[in-house]
């Protein structure tokens, strides 16, 4: 379904409270092994988790076990002038969209000479046709590629190795941000991107140059979301 035009404040703010007291919902599905409750993680409570008390009082215990990690950095944010808050707040479907395209931004030079019809299908699998649309006629614009994908295109899914590279990008992103900001950021990315400088800085970005091509495919891919920030104005 298309984005609406004028998202409500309401979202924002909803965001902004998640992001601030309840960092445990949009934690990335490959750390939610770090949190427990009586030694069970979120991802084996089964049909007990779906009521929505039960959720309730889950993500409040599993949300204050990740802000005690935090210490004198678990003051929430208040300020939205950082520009790294676009894509800090943004819903985890979202900013997995910006992983993605990202991703095959910067596979974009090897996509763009890929010819051979198997390889064109294989990426065609794994990626999808909208974004080898994107790699050929738009992602140039935003970053010109990596000179040596190998190690990328080594990989058997090249959807996976996409997502982590853009995810790189985004913990790129907000890599210098203050630390209320990165540290609950963090958590919505796979640990390998936060962790990993190799992908971290994959792209060649520092982080406003991150921080740049992650504000482009915002605007590119949900405007009505990038207008509530005054950085963005």
């Amino acid at each position: 379904m298309p984005t609406p035009a004028h998202p409500p404040v309401a979202l924002l703010q909803a965001q902004l409270q998640e992001f601030n007291l309840l960092p445990s919902r949009s934690l990335h599905a490959g750390r939610a092994g770090a949190l427990a409750l009586g030694g069970t993680p979120p991802g084996d409570l089964g049909a007990l988790a779906a009521q929505p008390a039960v959720q309730r009082a889950l993500h409040k215990r599993w949300s204050a076990q990740l802000l005690a990690q935090l210490g004198d950095h678990a003051q929430p944010v208040l300020d939205l002038s950082h520009a790294a808050l676009p894509a800090a707040l943004a819903t985890p479907a979202l900013l997995g969209r910006v992983a993605r395209d990202a991703g095959v931004a910067l596979l974009g030079t090897y996509l763009r000479r890929t010819i051979a019809r198997d390889a064109v299908m294989s990426a065609r699998e794994s990626l999808g046709a909208p974004a080898l649309d994107w790699a050929r006629q738009g992602a140039a614009d935003v970053h010109p590629g990596l000179a040596d994908p190998g190690r990328w295109t080594q990989s058997d899914d090249l959807g996976h190795a996409a997502d982590l590279l853009g995810a790189g990008v985004i913990a790129q992103s907000w890599h210098d941000a203050p630390a209320p900001i990165k540290l609950r950021a963090d958590w919505k990315l796979p640990s390998t991107a936060v962790e990993d400088t190799a992908v971290r800085t994959a792209s060649a970005l520092d982080p406003q140059g991150a921080r740049q091509l992650c504000l482009q495919l915002l605007a590119r891919l949900d405007p009505a979301w990038l207008s509530n920030f005054p950085a963005t104005r």
